[in-house]
């Protein structure tokens, strides 16, 4: 018995011993394989504000905005974008609206689709909301990458609509182009964020008077705060793209209707729902989005050319009953002509020096980069320009604008966040002056645009390299703000239009209308309609007096008025853009 004893004895040290060995030898593997925690820090502001309607009228809005300045609320909020695994830190603070009589009342964050804990659910029946003058930072950990919004969740019918919601997106780990880690890759993705607006309710609020929250009517109906037409002049929700390109599209509804959302030319992949992944992709050209669902839509451009992509409840269409107007965008897909060979632009610089070498040619800095903390500033201009990048500094409210292409990336000064294609990210290091000048770190920006960073061991040289292409497409921006492209007949069709009638012929731009409306001139005068939009119009006469063909992008059709009278004219296609020609001797 005693043998057997000291033999159990013996087995169990021998089993402790490998048990200590096995703790001993795991911990510290497991240990250096656990990844570095992200901090994502983001300021946000609770206050009131205007907006422009797309028939001109102003809307009293509540909403989130960016700077502590009461009045400068932002409709929707600002899209927030984190990656999969980073800790996520949103301070807000209450700052009250601006326009005196309006009741100062409560204010929370809700994330909608992420899985908070209470004391970060932003409800104010299980924690309290923020009052006017307080601030309380929200805390959690993105851990999953997907497509979710946020909102105030205090008397959520009124804030919501007032304006007080956004995009929140989680993409995956590392900011990698995949749907999440290790899911479907694409080339960009695009944020859809669906509303609607009944102007009653904000007049009522506005006016501080008591309506029927049961009696709700919406006369506007927006994407990212956007109602057609004026979707096609914002770059976030108007879609560009090249044959063989992969989209993703981030379709959120954060309002209170349903939506059909169709999509011409291509069928798409429903990959995701809900900020998680479909146990099998669906294969569809219309997809019904119900309110606070969410779907990714994952598409090849297979074929080029412009193709709409709308609701398909007829009423989203309009603009306070006027068509088209609403839930329509367009997606533009051109052939891939890009240059196979581009030009590769080299920079090397070093931080104390004031000079670099663009493509071996020495230049003199303005200012010498600076490393401070880890980070190496370079000036603003210089880095941007070398780079091709359109730099606006943007005095009053103190940031620099970068557009390339279809990227803007704003940075505010001494701002830890930033905003990259409308996006609110957050930075590593912000934008600061530095002995008088204002200086960006260099890193942030070269990974925005595409460049490289490496260093040179040797000469401690940091090498900044960036693939450049000679050509670049003009953008569907640009023509929306009145350019001809350069085509047959546009370069002399502009500008006429206020001059006196003895100019022959006269300019009538088309665009979502007749610019002018209404001309007066005299009989045996030429008219010339100018089609500056994006779309295919036509010249009718109510009495069919004329009438022209199909007018395309950049088309015209002219008409000699022989006999005098009232012509009033419209076009066929778009029935409510309606112009007046008056003919005298």
């Amino acid at each position: 018995m005693m043998i057997n004893s000291l033999r159990l004895l013996g087995i169990r040290k021998l089993l402790l011993a490998a048990l200590v060995m096995t703790i001993t030898l795991v911990t510290p593997i497991s240990s250096i394989a656990a990844e570095t925690t992200t901090t994502k820090r983001f300021q946000l502001y609770a206050t009131d504000g205007y907006m422009s309607l797309p028939d001109g009228n102003q809307l009293y809005i509540w909403g989130y905005s960016l700077a502590n300045e009461p009045g400068s609320a932002a409709f929707p909020a600002p899209a927030i974008e984190v990656n999969e695994g980073d800790r996520v830190e949103i301070t807000l603070t209450n700052i009250g609206p601006k326009k005196a009589g309006i009741k100062r009342v409560a204010h929370t964050i809700h994330f909608h689709g992420l899985d908070t804990d209470q004391k970060n659910d932003g409800v104010p029946h299980t924690s309290p909301a923020i009052q006017v003058g307080e601030s309380f930072k929200y805390e959690f950990t993105a851990k999953h990458a997907g497509t979710y919004f946020y909102h105030c969740h205090v008397d959520t019918i009124e804030h919501l609509q007032m304006g007080m919601y956004g995009a929140f997106i989680v993409k995956a780990k590392n900011g990698t182009n995949q749907a999440w880690t290790g899911g479907p890759s694409y080339d960009k993705d695009y944020v859809f964020l669906l509303n609607e607006i009944d102007p009653v309710w904000h007049q009522a609020v506005e006016e501080g008077k008591p309506y029927d929250k049961t009696d709700f009517h919406p006369k506007y109906w927006t994407i990212n705060g956007k109602a057609y037409p004026d979707t096609e002049k914002d770059p976030t929700s108007f879609i560009d793209g090249v044959v063989g390109e992969t989209v993703l599209v981030r379709l959120i509804n954060s309002g209170y209707e349903p939506h059909s959302f169709h999509m011409h030319g291509y069928h798409f992949q429903i990959i995701a729902s809900d900020g998680r992944p479909l146990p099998e992709p669906v294969t569809k050209d219309t997809v019904l989005i119900g309110p606070g669902e969410r779907y990714d839509l994952l598409v090849t451009f297979d074929q080029s050319g412009m193709f709409p992509f709308h609701s398909h409840n007829i009423v989203d269409n309009t603009n306070n009953g006027v068509y088209p107007g609403g839930l329509h965008t367009m997606i533009d897909v051109k052939e891939d002509t890009a240059d196979p060979s581009p030009m590769l632009m080299t920079i090397r610089l070093k931080a104390g020096r004031n000079s670099a070498t663009v493509n071996g040619v020495p230049i003199q800095l303005p200012n010498s980069p600076v490393a401070l903390n880890g980070t190496t500033y370079v000036p603003l201009r210089f880095i941007g320009e070398t780079l091709g990048i359109e730099v606006k500094w943007l005095q009053k409210e103190k940031s620099v604008l970068y557009t390339m292409d279809q990227t803007t990336i704003q940075l505010w000064l001494n701002s830890m966040q930033a905003k990259v294609n409308g996006r609110l990210v957050s930075l590593p290091a912000p934008l600061k002056e530095i002995k008088g000048s204002v200086m960006v770190p260099l890193r942030f920006i070269a990974e925005q645009v595409g460049a490289k960073l490496n260093k040179d061991s040797k000469t401690e040289e940091i090498i900044v390299t960036r693939s450049m292409r000679a050509a670049v497409a003009p953008s569907h921006q640009s023509h929306d703000e009145g350019t001809t492209g350069g085509e047959t007949n546009g370069s002399s069709s502009t500008g006429n239009v206020d001059k006196s009638t003895s100019t022959d012929p006269l300019t009538v731009d088309i665009t979502t209308s007749f610019m002018p409306a209404k001309l007066k001139i005299k009989k045996g005068q030429t008219i010339k309609w100018v089609n500056k939009d994006t779309q295919i119009h036509t010249v009718y006469d109510l009495q069919d007096r004329f009438n022209s063909p199909n007018i395309l992008p950049n088309a015209e059709f002219s008409y000699t008025f022989t006999e005098t009278g009232t012509y009033t004219y419209y076009c066929s296609t778009h029935p409510s853009m309606v112009g007046e020609i008056i003919v005298t001797d």
